[in-house]
């Protein structure tokens, strides 16, 4: 049984004092303020209370009472659960803003307070990754989430679901960012992902080699193809020379463009790292950008274009005509900028500038061609024969 002291600390040389409330836990003292401030002589330390003659003496023990409450609340439902409580716990618990009946309760107000930096198609992900939890379990309360259910949970992905691993990982790292949060808030008493891996995902990174690409360009210098591919393969280049996703592409007006290079910032870190991305302009982008322009000096660089996935149609109509042997999409622009940069330069850091990555780890897809560098480079000793 706990012994809960409600006690007046008095300052020096002051008549009034602030009510504290002290209690020991597992032989660990636990004592903080009410942030009730009380005269000496209206308080009675031996019924705990405001006495009347304090004015607001009744608001004053409503709010006593109403912290009792609280650390019995908390007690009880560590003792129900028959979890260890300790003092940490037991102040993270205590001080939790609310109370949420489930995860999801958590997630949808969280996800208010956070929706300004959040793009429409990264809160889509989002909502695609919570609604698979929902099928799983849509009575989630935090205290079924640890190390074990992470583990039963991505299976369940894997298995019943039959996502990839690259899927499967995703929907746990965007798990791990609402899992990360309510255990900030105290509403965990421990984060289960603290131990938990997620690895990266090993997608393949499809590309264009150096031939692939001069193939496309041939076939569009020539201006072979029909009006609707000739679009479409323009803008392909467009993304093999620039290094941009289709979204940011898209989006690109003629203002952001300088003799040498264009300014822009990333659609997906607009709102969340909002930081300018300057990238050189070569011979072929401005060949490409003057063909789609012409004498505009104003205005989107690009205008009524088709749906990605129309363009992307064509693209594989386009790849067959030109025999190259790839799945080509647009994403497979960027990557064919990235890789024959990075051949070319070696030089992993001002790539990971001209992509926009946050993080390095980002720009390590594409070590593949270090890697490639290294093979080749080791081939100079085999003249040493023994």
């Amino acid at each position: 049984m706990i012994t809960i002291k409600i006690y007046l600390r008095k300052y020096m040389n002051s008549s009034s004092g602030v009510v504290w409330i002290s209690f020991y836990l597992n032989r660990e003292k636990i004592n903080f303020s009410t942030k009730i401030t009380v005269e000496d002589k209206n308080w009675s330390q031996r019924k705990q209370q405001v006495l009347p003659g304090d004015k607001k003496a009744g608001d004053k023990n409503l709010i006593i009472e109403s912290i009792l409450a609280r650390i019995n609340n908390v007690l009880v439902k560590y003792r129900l659960r028959d979890k260890k409580i300790t003092r940490d716990t037991f102040l993270r618990a205590f001080h939790r803003p609310s109370d949420y009946e489930t995860l999801f309760d958590f997630i949808f107000d969280y996800q208010r307070k956070i929706s300004y930096r959040m793009e429409m198609s990264t809160f889509s992900t989002h909502q695609t990754v919570i609604n698979k939890l929902k099928e799983y379990n849509s009575v989630l309360t935090f205290d079924d989430i640890d190390r074990d259910w992470l583990d039963r949970y991505f299976c369940y992905l894997k298995k019943d679901l039959d996502n990839n691993d690259n899927t499967a990982y995703k929907n746990m790292s965007i798990l791990k960012k609402y899992i990360r949060a309510a255990y900030k808030e105290g509403y965990l008493d421990s984060n289960p992902f603290e131990d938990w891996s997620i690895k990266r995902g090993t997608s393949s990174c499809v590309y264009l080699s150096e031939e692939e690409l001069q193939t496309l360009v041939t076939l569009y210098r020539n201006g072979e193809l029909d009006y609707q591919l000739h679009k479409t393969l323009e803008f392909f280049l467009f993304l093999c020379f620039s290094s941009l996703h289709v979204g940011d592409a898209k989006k690109l007006q003629l203002e952001q463009f300088a003799e040498n290079h264009f300014t822009y910032f990333r659609i997906k870190l607009k709102n969340s790292k909002p930081v300018p991305i300057l990238v050189p302009i070569s011979e072929p982008l401005r060949y490409v950008l003057k063909n789609l322009v012409g004498d505009r000096k104003k205005g989107p660089v690009f205008e009524k274009m088709p749906a990605d996935q129309t363009m992307n149609k064509q693209l594989k109509d386009i790849a067959i005509i030109a025999d190259i042997q790839k799945n080509i999409t647009h994403k497979v622009g960027r990557h064919t900028f990235a890789t024959i940069y990075l051949r070319k330069t070696k030089d992993l850091a001002s790539l990971k500038e001209i992509l926009g990555h946050s993080d390095l780890k980002e720009t390590l897809i594409y070590a593949h061609v270090l890697d490639q560098t290294k093979q080749e480079g080791i081939q100079c000793f085999n003249s040493f024969a023994f």
